[in-house]
């Protein structure tokens, strides 16, 4: 029976990195039964950019209208069209995109009350630890929002039922919303110790048997800067610089080997540390029982001895010429493309 794999995200687990190997992967897959469909802003993907994925016209159109990324209005004519794609061949078919994950458990269910029709469904998530995932959005404010604020007061009116983190919680409602499909959700820390990365464990959650030699390797995509990067666009977002500053400087980070695709950002006061660790303790354990089905590798993953006080953090002279070099070479690179192109 075809499979229908909606891969939903959720935010902060490397779907920008995956969306873009399954894309420049596409042929690959399709040799062993698998399609991700060339739609949305496919061929971005296949050029290594920061895409929403194939899925994102789809999953946009169950969102509810007040959703800024909203397209409800144009939902019927969405879903036929990629009904009429999944329909056109007789592999299985592979959607992605984070906004499946922001549309309502309710719309969700109803779409893959929709698309059992043509298939199996399957909704594949990753999940990341809560306090590595509040820091990589904090993080994400300051490369992407101009945010000059530091962890402390971004988070001092925080409220942890505001946000979707309640993993336990969130799934066993999908799946009274979405009886019949399969919800698959992993730990998207376990990528890290898998030896195809992040797309050799998605493809072993969504049963593609792809040999290892095919396997593309981990896309740097959106990686995250070190702490002195991220304090240097702290003190640099007061001058409002254009989003291409934070993207010069990690790529520069990557090329210098600063910048890490699994990084662990200790970032959070510690108080405030401990008080989501205990929020979040008795869902943790209670989605590794019962929907990871695997050890708890969510408990005690962090002390206080881990914190790093950004506002602490200092440059040597050997520090800012590497990070100055790199932003000065990559600028140097981006006019030399310009200059062939004139």
């Amino acid at each position: 029976m075809k499979k229908i794999i909606l891969h939903c995200g959720m935010p902060k687990t490397g779907s920008s990195a995956l969306q873009v190997q399954l894309a420049q992967s596409r042929e690959t897959l399709l040799k062993h039964g698998f399609d991700y469909l060339p739609m949305g802003d496919f061929k971005q993907a296949r050029q290594g950019r920061i895409t929403s994925g194939n899925g994102a016209g789809l999953a946009r159109a169950y969102l509810n209208p007040e959703h800024p990324a909203s397209l409800a209005s144009r939902r019927g004519e969405l879903t036929q069209k990629f009904c009429d794609m999944i329909t056109a061949g007789d592999q299985h078919v592979i959607l992605s995109s984070e906004f499946f994950s922001a549309a309502p458990r309710a719309l969700l269910g109803q779409l893959a009350t929709e698309l059992s029709d043509f298939g199996e469904v399957h909704l594949v998530f990753f999940v990341r630890e809560q306090l590595n995932a509040l820091a990589s959005s904090y993080i994400q404010q300051v490369k992407r929002h101009l945010l000059c604020q530091y962890p402390d007061e971004f988070f001092a009116k925080w409220d942890g039922y505001k946000i979707p983190m309640m993993y336990h919680s969130y799934f066993t409602q999908l799946a009274k919303q979405a009886p019949d499909a399969q919800i698959i959700a992993k730990p998207y820390e376990l990528s890290q110790s898998h030896s195809a990365g992040l797309m050799g464990l998605f493809l072993d959650m969504i049963g593609a048997k792809v040999p290892a030699a095919a396997m593309p390797t981990d896309s740097r995509i959106n990686l995250s800067p070190s702490p002195q990067e991220i304090r240097l666009m702290i003190e640099v977002n007061k001058h409002r610089p254009r989003m291409q500053f934070s993207d010069m400087l990690v790529e520069s980070s990557h090329a210098a080997g600063r910048a890490n695709i699994h990084a662990q950002h200790a970032i959070l006061p510690p108080e405030f540390a401990d008080e989501v660790s205990t929020f979040f303790r008795t869902e943790n354990e209670a989605f590794f029982r019962d929907f990871a089905q695997s050890e708890n590798i969510y408990l005690n993953a962090w002390t206080d001895d881990d914190f790093i006080d950004l506002r602490k953090v200092t440059f040597d002279a050997t520090s800012v010429i590497d990070i100055l070099s790199g932003l000065l070479v990559n600028l140097d690179q981006r006019l030399a493309k310009l200059e062939n192109t004139a």
